[in-house]
């Protein structure tokens, strides 16, 4: 058993983790956009977002964690474009805009796109609404 400091005279000091580390500092790269996401819970108790103008679909076992993957998703998408060089004819096709250049070391930033979610309504031929299946 190990003996208690205040019981052994013994002055301790706590840390919640090893000293001296750094974090590397995120840039935040911020796009002049508005992207329109659509949600739903599906019937499997998922929460599913689509996003027509960019072709994504996803899933999340919460509403909270869906908007989480949504910003990973755009920032994600971003950085992809511009590994594959084509990032401003991306930019260019969809009306979106750099607020601030890129910085110099661009694993070091993160892309902000803000994007609007509205609840998703699904109309069948009859005009009742269905479910979405997961």
């Amino acid at each position: 058993m190990l003996a208690q400091p205040w019981a052994t005279g013994h002055n301790v000091t706590v840390m919640d983790g090893p000293a001296n580390l750094t974090f590397p500092s995120v840039v935040l790269v911020r796009i002049e956009a508005n992207v329109p996401w659509m949600w739903r819970k599906g019937s499997g108790g998922n929460y599913v977002a689509m996003c027509d103008p960019l072709k994504i679909t996803l899933q999340a076992p919460s509403y909270s964690e869906l908007m989480g993957d949504i910003a990973d998703s755009l920032d994600a998408l971003l950085k992809d474009l511009i590994e594959s060089n084509e990032f401003d004819t991306f930019l260019r096709d969809h009306g979106w805009h750099l607020a601030a250049p890129i910085p110099a070391r661009p694993e070091d930033m993160r892309f902000d796109v803000p994007f609007s979610v509205m609840p998703m309504v699904m109309a069948g031929t009859n005009g009742s609404q269905r479910n979405l299946h997961q």
